[in-house]
């Protein structure tokens, strides 16, 4: 049993099921590039990464920071379209887990790989500063190395004055739980978003943040310490 204080939630594809649209700008933006990959190669290779490094595997070659932004702005231009034509909200039970943490004053941050331009995208569009200050919702500004290093969960932790085994981190890529146990975090809770077999993971699977809910619930306590003590 860990004592635990706070929670860090990935964003895309843990908070926000997008991965289908990413998938999809990516082959309507690999289309035009001449370049084939499958999902699997996109999943492996390119979710959670940053752009450089994900167009250096692609290109197969170092680009300078100016290509770099400038073919991150065209396919993230894509996929903002795609998300905004389908009308495209965050997963069932989000907003819930958002609210069920702000009323028992659990600390929380959003840590997503995404850069600044769609981190803004996504503050806005999805309200999030109800429940996250700016300064909660770290997202990759390129002064830190990508998932699978877990830089990005040390700076949410610092924001929020806690250890890394004082938290708990939702997250939904293999280098994005690789990150958070690299991290150190007290327990690393899967979202299971694209409905894999995922019964052999060490690590507790979820479906929603509904479950999330129920069981935090279910097995909170608040200790004469201080902090929440999730079985």
């Amino acid at each position: 049993m860990s004592r635990l204080k706070g929670i860090i939630f990935d964003f895309n594809g843990t908070l926000l099921w997008d991965t289908p649209y990413h998938n999809k700008a990516w082959n309507i933006f690999l289309d035009r590039y001449h370049i084939s990959l499958s999902d699997q190669e996109i999943r492996d290779n390119m979710h959670g990464r940053t752009n450089a490094e994900i167009f250096k595997y692609l290109f197969k070659k170092d680009l300078s920071q100016s290509e770099v932004d400038s073919l991150a702005s065209e396919k993230e231009a894509i996929y903002r379209h795609l998300i905004i034509n389908n009308n495209f909200d965050l997963h069932k039970g989000s907003r819930q887990m958002f609210d069920f943490c702000l009323a028992c004053a659990i600390p929380t941050s959003i840590a997503t790989s995404s850069d600044q331009e769609n981190a803004t995208f996504f503050y806005e569009r999805y309200n999030l500063k109800t429940w996250f200050s700016q300064r909660r919702f770290i997202y990759n500004d390129y002064t830190f190395a990508s998932k699978p290093a877990p830089d990005i969960f040390k700076k949410a932790a610092n924001q929020m004055f806690l250890e890394p085994d004082e938290i708990m981190v939702f997250e939904d890529s293999p280098a994005g739980i690789e990150a958070a146990e690299n991290f150190g975090a007290g327990k690393i809770v899967v979202i299971n978003s694209t409905g894999e077999d995922l019964n052999e993971s060490p690590y507790l699977v979820l479906d929603s943040f509904l479950d999330a809910i129920n069981i935090i619930d279910l097995n909170i306590v608040l200790s004469r310490e201080g902090g929440y003590i999730f079985e």
